[in-house]
């Protein structure tokens, strides 16, 4: 709309002056009087005046504005329909080179393999880990001409994780003085954990100490030293890295000291670095990432980078209770070649904790 301005001597005027000069489209928007010299140069004398502001709708370019919305309606309406076609495409796709894998994979296998393959499969594992467990508990099958479990399911199970999955093994029949430590990101569950290993530990004979370097959290030194009150075992609270290791002197009567950190966020840089000092040249020190396993895998893989900054000597998963897709346990410890230690099931102490087994592993993806 464009907007324009008149004086006129009266509205009557003004009405009969806007309808021969705009149209009868054009509307007054408003009025005002003005004083109006006679003569420009002398103050004096003027008469009154009505100035009126009158809207001219702009026809042609309502007309172009609405052309173009039109035109941009039909552009979008085009886009969606193209990215359905597309995605239809991708889907297509994706569905016939599932059914060529799967094909060649029926031709390849029996069908015992193919379904404890789906079986890992099914709790997340991924497809090419799947394949390659359950092939390495096969052996070819001359009448079917194909590959085939060489026992049941349950014990090629267990010969396939065998193969590749690797254990920390004989962790509590070692000998000698260690430094057990357990690092990884909040919420994970570690000083749990601790507890439940304490109790596992000295349940077998072994004299355990207890320290806590976790001075962020709020009542994480209590939480330890209920458990260790309870367990009556040793315990310590250090804050720096000197006062840790004259912990770990006062503790060196014991057969282990477990050593709980506090948990950090892998994606802070700083805060995981200065877990470092805590640890150089720890004589006899075990690390061990502890990750929970309602985790997304690659957050799992950022993690484990993150906290490598000590040189991890396997790994802990913890909150398989809360998750029926634990095959990420499965492909991170395939992927890393990091020994599995322990796997938790839930938050008593000491009940829910279980050494890492391919029988357990097994037995957990056939019968859950």
């Amino acid at each position: 709309m464009k907007i324009k301005k008149l004086v006129v001597n009266s509205l009557q005027e003004a009405v009969e002056e806007v309808r021969a000069l705009y149209g009868s489209q054009a509307v007054i928007l408003s009025t005002r009087v003005v004083r109006q010299k006679l003569l420009p140069f002398l103050p004096f004398p003027s008469r009154s005046k009505l100035e009126i502001t009158v809207g001219i709708p702009d026809t042609e370019d309502f007309a172009q504005e609405l052309k173009k919305e039109e035109n941009l309606y039909q552009e979008i309406n085009r886009l969606k329909e193209n990215l359905r076609e597309v995605m239809e495409f991708v889907k297509k796709q994706r569905i016939e080179k599932e059914e060529v894998k799967k094909d060649e994979l029926e031709g390849e296998y029996s069908i015992r393999a193919l379904y404890l393959m789906n079986k890992l499969i099914n709790r997340g594992v991924s497809r090419d880990v799947a394949q390659k467990i359950v092939e390495s508990a096969c052996g070819y099958d001359f009448e079917l001409k194909r590959l085939d479990l060489k026992g049941e399911n349950l014990d090629s199970l267990v010969e396939g994780f065998g193969k590749n999955i690797k254990l920390i093994e004989n962790f509590v029949e070692e000998e000698g003085f260690r430094v057990i430590t357990l690092l990884g990101p909040t919420g994970v569950g570690k000083t749990t954990t601790v507890a439940k290993l304490a109790h596992l530990l000295k349940s077998r004979g072994k004299k355990v100490g207890l320290i806590t370097i976790d001075s962020y959290r709020v009542g994480a030194v209590e939480q330890l030293k209920t458990y260790a009150s309870i367990m009556e075992l040793p315990f310590r609270t250090a804050d720096t890295p000197y006062r840790l290791r004259e912990c770990i002197g006062e503790l060196s009567s014991m057969d282990l000291v477990l050593v709980d950190t506090g948990g950090r966020s892998h994606y802070n840089e700083i805060k995981v670095k200065e877990l470092v000092p805590f640890f150089t040249k720890l004589p006899a020190l075990e690390a061990y990432i502890t990750l929970s396993a309602n985790t997304e895998e690659r957050v799992l893989y950022e993690a484990i980078e993150s906290f490598s900054v000590v040189e991890p000597a396997g790994l802990i998963f913890t909150k398989l209770d809360e998750t029926n897709y634990y095959g990420t346990v499965i492909n991170v410890a395939f992927r890393t070649q990091l020994p599995l230690l322990c796997l938790t099931t839930g938050q008593r102490v000491p009940e829910d904790l279980v050494m890492a087994s391919h029988e357990y592993l097994a037995k957990i993806f056939l019968e859950g």
